[in-house]
């Protein structure tokens, strides 16, 4: 029954996904590694759950003061979010690298998967990321120890 009590507000995440594909996409037509290093900080300090990161405070204190949305608060479990938020900030942070390096092409391969992840998850609810966990937590590889809800339910 404790599986039940954890929550996560969905539209919190959404918020997440809309700002990383606006500013990458930004970034990729202003051609600016400082977008990109700054999704990608936002996307590393969100997978650590800090309260202080920016996409964070960007739901806390504009999105969700302004009554655009409303939160969308269901059981589940945070860590395969967090984990997908990982996953895309080692992306973003390989292809800032990549841009100073002057490899353009690999670094907007990378934000280009980036992108269309985050699509996904936001127009079709699903998140490669959580995929990934929920497959590693499968085979038990140590650290990813949150199975899907339904299957902590007796």
């Amino acid at each position: 029954m404790a599986a039940a009590l954890r929550q996560v507000d969905h539209t919190g995440l959404k918020t997440g996904m809309v700002a990383t594909i606006i500013l990458l996409i930004l970034a990729f037509v202003l051609n600016s590694v400082v977008l990109v290093a700054f999704v990608a900080l936002a996307q590393l300090l969100g997978a650590a759950g800090v309260p202080y990161a920016p996409y964070a405070l960007l739901y806390k204190h504009v999105v969700r003061p302004s009554g655009l949305v409303k939160p969308h608060i269901i059981p589940d479990n945070p860590e395969p979010h967090r984990f997908a938020m990982l996953v895309g900030g080692i992306f973003n942070t390989a292809a800032t690298l990549a841009l100073l390096a002057d490899i353009p092409t690999l670094a907007w391969i990378l934000v280009g998967i980036v992108v269309v992840l985050a699509n996904l998850n936001f127009w079709l609810n699903f998140c490669a990321g959580c995929w990934m966990y929920y497959q590693l937590n499968r085979f038990g590889v140590p650290g990813f120890d949150r199975s899907p809800l339904q299957e902590q339910q007796p």
